[in-house]
């Protein structure tokens, strides 16, 4: 099956602070934070039902090299990314 992916404004919100962040830490390290949340949302539109539960009904993608975590639900053929979430901030998740 081949699905859409989309992120909510709360999770485009999410990227563009973290992305902020990174930059003003050194430049270019926001653009590798984008890469790796890409790189993340093309897996999970690759194999969403790869991951498992971190809530009901709500999945989770972790980053790779960055402490952040891609929440989302499948719906029929469609993938909504309703977080990008620093995994520090809410450990429990």
């Amino acid at each position: 099956m081949q699905y859409n992916i989309t992120f909510s404004d709360d999770a485009e919100d999410d990227m563009l602070s973290a992305y902020i962040w990174y930059e003003q830490q050194k430049e270019g390290l926001g653009d590798e934070f984008n890469n790796a949340v890409k790189k993340a949302a093309s897996s999970i539109q690759a194999n969403p039902l790869f991951y498992s539960f971190r809530m009901e009904k709500i999945r989770g993608c972790s980053t790779k090299r960055f402490p952040y975590l891609l929440l989302f639900f499948v719906d029929g053929n469609h993938i909504r990314v309703i977080s990008v979430l620093h995994t520090s901030k809410e450990p429990k998740i």
